[in-house]
């Protein structure tokens, strides 16, 4: 596979950018539908096809034709029970590239289904943002939008009432990690402005927060490394707690910046055995270094955790990771909407398969008082 198509890989959590469901396919687009069974070869194929057919023509009313594929490709991808293979329409697909591109007018959260109970579950909010200043945290779970519940199986739909325009109020009806009753929480919707990177000395010590990995984190993250080597930086801390992943070629691009060239970053699999492996061209950094990650640390955040530690290059210091270890990427429809796909697994340079395990950090420090442990924690090991 070509680099260029690795790098346009998606493998970040879902995030609330999806606005309200409209979907364009056309009457034609609706008989192509049912013309279709004479050229597919899937098995079962011609059911589905017939099921429209006979609703179509006995129905006692007349039927919304477009709602009805709509609704039928929306349960094709849901009946795979992967959470992160979705369908989007064009205008949902447009707001999630205007998002990873830095900017949205949401909530700002990080969320993704669990399987286990049908609930959603926040993966992380983002810094400053609304849900943040309400005081949702990683674990949370979201089990009503303005008194209407919400499930795992139409994440879609879940963001998309979560989703309004600056200024708006939603009331989310939260259970909080460990609580036994859900509260509710209003928040006031704003637009999200998201600074990837930002940087800090500490003493001796540079201090890198990456909040999210999107389109602007790599070339982001070489000017504040650079920033902090030119200020004297005898370490490094580099920060991804609560950073709910993001796209292959910025978490390759900062990996690059701190790994030598030829070390193995992650490689990917599909079910078929094809192997890619991502290696580093940079020339990396001969400095001691600490990853700070917790819970909300996903995918591309624990694609960084994995390199950084499986090449000896890092002490990772937080609480255990969430545990994604799958990459999607997006299948376009004729109608400008698409289908993301989960298409691979990937797996740390050691081999570890971290889907559903996360990655365990090498010294565990767990957040008891506003004084930040874990960042106490990392000075105090670098400072040896």
């Amino acid at each position: 596979m070509e680099n260029k198509n690795k790098l346009l890989k998606i493998i970040s959590i879902t995030v609330i950018i999806t606005s309200i469901t409209t979907f364009v396919a056309t009457s034609s687009f609706f008989t192509f539908v049912l013309k279709a069974q004479s050229t597919t070869s899937l098995p079962g194929s011609e059911k589905i096809f017939e099921a429209i057919r006979i609703l179509d023509e006995k129905y006692y009313m007349d039927i919304d034709k477009n709602q009805v594929v709509e609704n039928a490709v929306n349960a094709i991808v849901n009946s795979l029970g992967d959470p992160y293979t979705t369908y989007m329409n064009k205008d949902e697909w447009e707001e999630f590239n205007t998002f990873i591109k830095g900017t949205y007018s949401g909530v700002g959260l990080t969320v993704s289904g669990d399987k286990s109970d049908n609930k959603i579950i926040v993966i992380s909010p983002f810094e400053g943002s609304p849900s943040d200043k309400a005081g949702i945290k990683a674990g949370d779970k979201i089990t009503k939008v303005n008194g209407e519940e919400v499930f795992a199986d139409d994440l879609d739909g879940a963001t998309a009432k979560m989703k309004g325009e600056k200024g708006t109020n939603v009331t989310l009806t939260v259970l909080k990690k460990d609580a036994k009753e859900a509260i509710d929480i209003l928040i006031t919707r704003d637009e999200i402005h998201l600074q990837s990177v930002r940087s800090e000395m500490k003493g001796d010590i540079g201090y890198i927060r990456i909040s999210i990995f999107d389109e602007d984190t790599g070339n982001a993250f070489a000017e504040h490394l650079g920033k902090m080597r030119d200020n004297g930086a005898k370490s490094l801390i580099i920060d991804v707690r609560n950073n709910g992943g993001g796209v292959v070629g910025a978490v390759v691009q900062v990996a690059e910046s701190l790994l030598k060239q030829d070390s193995m970053i992650f490689y990917t699999q599909d079910k078929k055995g094809n192997r890619d492996d991502f290696v580093s061209k940079g020339s990396g950094v001969d400095l001691p270094m600490v990853l700070l990650i917790n819970e909300g640390s996903a995918s591309a955040s624990e694609i960084l955790a994995g390199a950084l530690r499986d090449n000896k290059k890092a002490t990772l210091v937080g609480n255990k990771s969430f545990g994604k270890g799958l990459v999607q990427q997006p299948a376009m429809l004729k109608d400008g909407s698409v289908i993301k796909v989960t298409i691979e697994k990937y797996f740390t340079p050691s081999g570890e398969d971290i889907n559903k395990q996360g990655i365990k950090p090498d010294v565990e420090v767990n957040l008891v008082t506003e004084k930040d442990e874990q960042l106490q924690k990392a000075i105090e090991i670098l400072s040896k």
